[in-house]
This record gives C-alpha cells, structure tokens and sequence, in this order.
C-alpha cells in the first residue's frame, strides 16, 4: 500500500487532458507522485502508451472493484423512477455512463489519495489537503454548495417536500465530485449494503469543505 497517490479516470477519448493534467501534477505539485488512471472503458490505447513513458504513472487493474461499483450504481438507478420513464437523454445517458467508476479509488493501492476529473488540472501544492486528511474522512474543494438556488444543481424546494430537509442542511452534504481527496477502504461492502438498503441511514460524518 503507497501512503498516497492521486487518481483520475479517463480514456483515449479525453487523451489531450490527460497529458495536460499529468504535466500540471509534475510541474505545481511533483514529479514523483504515483498516479493511477482509472480506465473509463476499453478505449485505451493512446494512455497505455502515456503510462509507458511515464514511471510514475499506472493503470487500474482492479477489475472486480470496476464492477462491484458498476453494480452498485445500476442497482441504485434502476431503484429510482426515473430509470422506467421514457425520458428523452436521460436513462439512455446514465446507462452508458462510466462515471462511477472512480470510486474505484476508494479500493486502490492509496492510503490516501486525491482524485482529480481528467479534465482538470493541478493549479497549487496539496499539502492543505494532506492536512485535512490528518482529521477527517473526506476533503472537498468545490463550488457546489455555494450557488445560487436557481443555478443550483439540485430543486431544494422538491427535495424540500419530499424528505423534509431544509436547503441550509442540503447545502451542507452537495459537493461536486471533480476534486476530493479520501482514503482507502472507507466503502466496504457492508457501507455499500446499507446505502442499498437505507440511505438516509447514514450520517454524514467526517467530512471537511476547504473554501
């Protein structure tokens, strides 16, 4: 087990921004770092080659982890109403979507890590969030839970009606997932037995925003 590293997922379709995030890990964080990429699908032969020129760069091979997550997250779709409506786009996109796949970097080689989207790039040093990880479970540093309401990414005042949260405390657990910095082994099976069963069972624990 490396004591930290950083994630991405990606495929030959999103190649030039992954070579624009790997070489701005090098430059504003290092260039030792050990970086797994997290394969999208099997388009992969445009990052093969960038792994093999990089050292300090892998591919994810965890194929049971891909899958537990894929499982995971067809059973969650397929549970909300949504997924059996003939809605234009929208289970049609989710079904072809691999996104869920970075949670495999909960079950990777990393201690603790951060996970970056492949089209993002490393502006500034991550000891801030090494620090936090010190202390809590989940680092976020996003925007999300400080947007407007009508730009938000959710209808508070649905979400309002349906399970009696209030905006204040919705605000407080919507965080995008482009960014965050974690730890190893927190999604066991037995955490993602009880989401299946109960998600408003769990607490939202743990969990530090750096604004």
């Amino acid at each position: 087990m490396e004591p930290f590293g950083i994630y991405t997922l990606a495929n030959d379709v999103v190649y030039d921004q992954l070579v624009a995030l790997l070489n701005s890990i090098e430059v504003n964080i290092g260039a030792d770092i050990p970086i797994c990429i997290i394969p999208y699908d099997d388009r992969l032969q445009l990052v093969k080659q960038e792994v093999n020129s990089r050292q300090n760069v892998c591919l994810f091979e965890n194929k049971t982890s891909m899958q537990r997550w894929e499982e995971f997250y067809n059973q969650v779709w397929n549970a909300h109403p949504k997924a059996h409506q003939k809605i234009q786009g929208h289970s049609k996109w989710y079904k072809k979507s691999n996104l869920f796949r970075k949670m495999s970097a909960f079950d990777g080689n990393f201690d603790r890590f951060v996970f970056y989207d492949a089209d993002s790039l490393a502006m500034s040093s991550l000891d801030r969030v090494l620090e936090k990880l010190d202390d809590y479970d989940f680092v976020f540093d996003d925007w999300e839970h400080r947007k407007s309401t009508p730009v938000a990414a959710l209808n508070f005042s649905l979400i309002e009606d349906q399970i009696s949260l209030s905006e204040s405390e919705i605000r407080s657990q919507l965080h995008c997932s482009s960014f965050f910095g974690s730890k190893s082994g927190i999604f066991g099976d037995n955490q993602l037995e009880m989401l299946r069963l109960e998600p408003r069972s769990i607490k939202q624990n743990h969990v530090k925003l750096i604004t």
